[in-house]
């Protein structure tokens, strides 16, 4: 299998897309064959592949200036993987990390690198059931300038590990919105752990995630 440098313009990349499944062994990423069925999750895997040669074709006509500022501002943020080893994302990783996320919840793309910091993390995140309907709630921020973006992964039984890899995404939500909030209505019973991380709007940077998780049980 071949190894990668920061898949998909990211620290590294989990999960199927475009019959390609990305992983990570023993802080190592690598990339193979998606051996599931190909008709599985076709319209969604045609939208990312879209997106990621829409953001590309962004970063070829943003001109050598603004590609300049990107590579100087991936030198002055440095990463870490999840195993805590340093990476180094480029100057267009950067660009189509912040512009990826901006295009997900359907905001403006940015040309040139943020001045401001990554939001903190959300806090007081927790998911709750009124009868079969599952909600989610937070503590802050309540700034209106952020949101809270909401991954969700169930149902599956206690005794299985959930993994943000196996994670959907849900939606985001102003991060001043009135909670609790429908996340999952009619929800079938079983576990569901939801990841969450607040995204600012207006550049396309995220905090590190949270999460938490409930028992949807019979009414």
């Amino acid at each position: 299998m071949p190894k990668l440098k920061n898949p998909l313009f990211s620290q590294e990349a989990r999960g199927g897309i475009g019959g390609l499944v990305y992983n990570t062994w023993r802080g190592i990423n690598y990339v193979k064959t998606n051996t599931s069925p190909t008709g599985q999750g076709t319209e969604k895997r045609l939208a990312a592949q879209a997106l990621v040669t829409q953001i590309s074709r962004e970063w070829a006509g943003i001109g050598d200036t603004a590609r300049a500022l990107w590579a100087q501002y991936a030198i002055d943020h440095p990463v870490t993987s999840w195993t805590g080893a340093p990476l180094r994302l480029t100057g267009q990783n950067w660009f189509m990390r912040c512009n990826i996320q901006l295009a997900m919840q359907g905001n403006s793309h940015i040309t040139s690198p943020p001045v401001v910091n990554a939001p903190d993390p959300v806090t007081g995140f927790t998911l709750s059931q009124d009868v079969a309907d599952l909600f989610v709630d937070w503590t802050s921020p309540v700034a209106a300038n952020l949101n809270i973006v909401v991954w969700l992964v169930g149902p599956l039984s206690q005794g299985i590990t959930p993994k943000i890899e196996r994670a959907q995404y849900q939606t985001g939500y102003g991060a001043n919105a009135a909670t609790p909030i429908l996340l999952k209505a009619a929800a079938p019973t079983g576990r569901y752990t939801a990841f969450a991380r607040v995204m600012d709007p207006a550049t396309g940077l995220v905090s590190t995630w949270v999460s938490d998780f409930f028992d949807i049980v019979a009414p």
